[in-house]
């Protein structure tokens, strides 16, 4: 009879003949206790469940269950079994743990620090509260909190690939928001176009790199101290990042963390076949991470395969609801494809967690604009302006706003639209003049 028949069978005659006594307790704990050691998680939890229903608050039973669910992969049930244990003075440390780890799994991780900064106080070198703590800030946004954590795990060991790992994506979205604000700053403007020269460079991309710098250093000098603060902030994070990643991928060479970030890097110097390889071998080591499924949709969407693109995306939207990416490239497929209305709610899930971006206004006012919903078409596309740097947006608002009987706006954004033609094909012009 299999550990988890005999619990079942042993269960059930207790219950049949009323012999809960003194002893059955103590009887079916051990008895979880043994399945645990024995990996038969599952078993082990209907014999701690059997146990509870004697004592159902015995702290014990209850650490021991909470840890079960979580090896068990069941982390809704692991956290909320923490719920129910009582703090004591320092007990069960185990407990907290689990409830950290667990909250950082179903989402909820503003409820994973304060347990895990309790085993932290416990015990400061725990490597599994160290990186579920920067997890948890992670999806928390509080990037400067989790680079600190990864970098205290990197001391106490050098060789940590996941801390190195964690630590190259909080500095290279650190560096991304410095790039963005720098953007958006007075005086900022140089300093950007020399920020994405160098970036281009780092691509390869010579020809538009020597551009960038050239609209760098045609820019109005303008005193900016706080423009140059950041443009050296940015700079140093990404030049961190790179540093991280490069350290990962000597710790850890063939993990598919390495493969992911090799397929990206390829992709962004769109060295297509080569990305796509990587992608397929991260996805092939870690089959339920979506990070690889979206790597390989957003080639394909780079490509202009989009029946490829939307079959990858839509698998890595289904291990991820919450990749975001994945929503706007699959409505930008939608909008390329003229499926409008479904389109659109895509569209209005991606602006309600990224407001300012300019691209997904451009589809959403592309999507009513063809929808004949020109109001909200004007109003999206003016929201899109700053992106326009082929005319288009400017020519689709003036057809929304002749369309609204606004002649002398439409009329202005047309002759807009017109200007920036233009200029687009000198610089097209420009480039091609280059030796």
């Amino acid at each position: 009879m299999t550990g988890h028949r005999l619990c079942l069978f042993l269960i059930a005659v207790l219950l049949s003949h009323g012999l809960f006594g003194a002893g059955s307790y103590e009887s079916l704990f051990r008895q979880a206790a043994e399945l645990s050691s024995q990996r038969k998680y599952a078993e082990a939890i209907q014999c701690y469940q059997a146990a509870l229903r004697i004592r159902p608050d015995a702290p014990e039973a209850l650490n021991n269950l909470a840890v079960m669910y979580y090896a068990l992969g069941d982390y809704k049930q692991a956290w909320e079994t923490t719920t129910q244990l009582a703090r004591g003075p320092e007990e069960f440390p185990s407990a907290d743990l689990v409830a950290g780890l667990s909250a950082v799994r179903i989402g909820i991780s503003d409820k994973a620090i304060k347990p895990l900064e309790r085993v932290l106080k416990r015990d400061p070198a725990n490597r599994d509260a160290l990186l579920g703590l920067a997890s948890a800030h992670v999806a928390l946004k509080q990037l400067p909190e989790a680079a600190a954590i990864y970098r205290r795990q990197i001391k106490l060991s050098s060789n940590d690939s996941i801390a190195w790992y964690g630590l190259a994506i909080c500095n290279e979205r650190m560096a991304e928001a410095a790039s963005k604000t720098l953007a958006e700053m007075p005086g900022g403007h140089a300093y950007s176009k020399q920020l994405l020269g160098e970036f281009l460079l780092s691509r390869g991309d010579e020809r538009l790199a020597q551009e960038a710098f050239g609209e760098s250093a045609a820019s109005d000098p303008v005193e900016a101290p706080e423009a140059a603060r950041e443009f050296e902030k940015a700079k140093s994070l990404a030049e961190a990042s790179r540093s991280a990643f490069l350290r990962f991928l000597q710790i850890a060479p063939d993990s598919w963390e390495s493969h992911l970030f090799l397929g990206d890097l390829n992709r962004q110097h769109r060295k297509f076949a080569d990305s796509l390889v990587e992608y397929q071998k991260a996805a092939a080591a870690q089959p339920r991470d979506p990070g690889a499924l979206l790597g390989i949709g957003t080639v394909y969407w780079e490509l202009g395969d989009f029946d490829r693109a939307r079959h990858y995306l839509q698998q890595a939207l289904h291990l991820d609801p919450t990749l975001m990416t994945a929503v706007f490239e699959l409505a930008n497929i939608d909008v390329r494809q003229h499926r409008y209305l479904k389109a659109v709610p895509l569209l209005e899930t991606y602006l309600a967690a990224q407001p300012d971006a300019f691209s997904a206004r451009a589809d959403l006012g592309r999507a009513y604009l063809h929808l004949e919903k020109f109001g909200d078409a004007a109003r999206e596309l003016r929201l899109a302006l700053p992106a326009d740097t082929h005319g288009e947006i400017h020519y689709q608002l003036s057809i929304a706003l002749r369309k609204l009987g606004r002649l002398q706006e439409a009329d202005e954004a047309l002759r807009k639209s017109t200007d920036i033609r233009r200029d687009e094909l000198q610089r097209e012009q420009r480039l091609h003049s280059v030796k």
